[in-house]
């Protein structure tokens, strides 16, 4: 159990630091979808990652830290420090999860994905809810 309490420290964390979002800068459309295309990769990730499909979820593990530096260099271009402490805190949840793939080498079991899925899936809706708590945003009204 020591590593699903590592998990749950892990994830909680990022989310106060995510829900911080809101405190400074302007909402920004590219921000926004980089953070949804790293949530699809990262849920293609561990979807390839359960079905035992190698191959597959290395490729994912390299498209998402391509995407992954393209949104960290963006934030860093913004000049926006909460960009960049969410990016990081998401790239931690992200990475916790490619290092137990690799180390127990085989694939996800089905309570691994759920919990790794739910996990990811609520840091990346708080990171977006974030961008779109931030002023000027075009998609707050409906949250």
């Amino acid at each position: 159990m020591p590593v699903i309490r590592l998990i749950r420290i892990i994830f909680l964390v990022p989310l106060l630091l995510l829900t911080a979002c809101s405190a400074t800068g302007n909402y920004n459309g590219d921000a926004h979808r980089q953070l949804v295309m790293l949530q699809a990769l990262h849920m293609q990730f561990i979807d390839d990652a359960t079905m035992s499909d190698i191959r597959d979820a290395a490729l994912d593990e390299r498209d998402y830290q391509l995407q992954y530096r393209a949104a960290w260099l963006f934030a860093e271009n913004l000049g926006d420090p909460l960009r960049l402490d969410n990016l990081q805190s998401l790239h931690n949840i992200w990475q916790v999860q490619s290092d137990r793939f690799r180390q127990q080498q085989r694939p996800f079991n089905s309570s691994q994905a759920r919990l790794f899925s739910r996990q990811a899936s609520a840091a990346y809706q708080q990171a977006i809810h974030g961008e779109c708590l931030r002023p000027h945003s075009v998609c707050h009204q409906g949250l």
